[in-house]
């Protein structure tokens, strides 16, 4: 007779962090009081790691200054991406990727946007158990049910979300949000370093989506037909041992 599966223990900062995924200082002090150890956080336009309160710091999107004139390019600062692996005390692990728009860019139109978490898939064991993905206006409300779909259940070991991105009494549906991915290392495997990282792309004014695709080595692709202005933000992949 097969044994029954094992479950999991409940991880009380993956619960946090997926309720809460910008709260880097919060999410790293229950880190430090779980498990004693601190999170690093990987942000775009950033080489290495980072403490959470400095990815708190570099990662809270400013607003425009009275006046300024938007370029009709997505601008290089319309939004930011933080990934980070959460600390575990089994078999599992679980990689959050957040962005977060500035609160005054509201220009959200088809094609929808895409992201994705890119893991380093190069080991036969391990294997994606569930992601996890949430989107939301600029003061927080919820818009996911409407809004962010799973596109690709990343089976190659890149899940990919797609985000029908629109503005709504002058906010944007996307403003902020996360999405997450938890792999378990299999029975009988030795722990191992693992890599992830996080990429979002941002599309504006026209145009239709061809394909999508991502992997870790490759990054997200996204081909589109007509010429919609496009921006991609990632950040540098992390690893952790479990």
């Amino acid at each position: 007779m097969t044994p029954p599966a094992v479950a999991e223990p409940a991880n009380a900062v993956v619960e946090y962090a997926e309720q809460n995924p910008r709260d880097f200082v919060g999410i790293n002090a229950l880190a430090e009081k779980e498990f004693g150890t601190s999170i690093q956080f990987s942000v775009s336009n950033v080489d290495g790691p980072v403490d959470a309160a400095t990815a708190d710091m570099l990662s809270n999107q400013k607003t425009l200054p009275p006046g300024t004139i938007e370029p009709s390019a997505v601008p290089i600062d319309a939004f930011g991406v933080v990934g980070y692996w959460l600390p575990t005390a089994g078999r599992a692990a679980t990689y959050m990727g957040t962005w977060d728009f500035r609160d005054d860019y509201v220009n959200g139109s088809e094609p929808d946007d895409f992201a994705s978490i890119m893991f380093d898939w190069s080991s036969s064991c391990l294997a994606m158990t569930s992601t996890t993905y949430n989107s939301y206006y600029y003061d927080g409300t919820r818009t996911t049910d409407s809004t962010m779909y799973l596109k690709d259940g990343g089976i190659s070991g890149a899940p990919i979300t797609g985000l029908r991105d629109a503005v709504d009494g002058f906010q944007l549906n996307v403003d902020h949000g996360h999405m997450s991915a938890t792999v378990t290392r299999k029975l009988g495997c030795d722990a191992q370093p693992f890599g992830a990282q996080f990429a979002y792309e941002h599309n504006q004014d026209g145009g239709s989506v061809l394909s999508v695709s991502a992997s870790f080595l490759g990054g997200l692709s996204i081909s589109y037909g007509g010429a919609p202005s496009t921006l991609q933000k990632s950040n540098s992949p992390t690893y952790i041992s479990f």
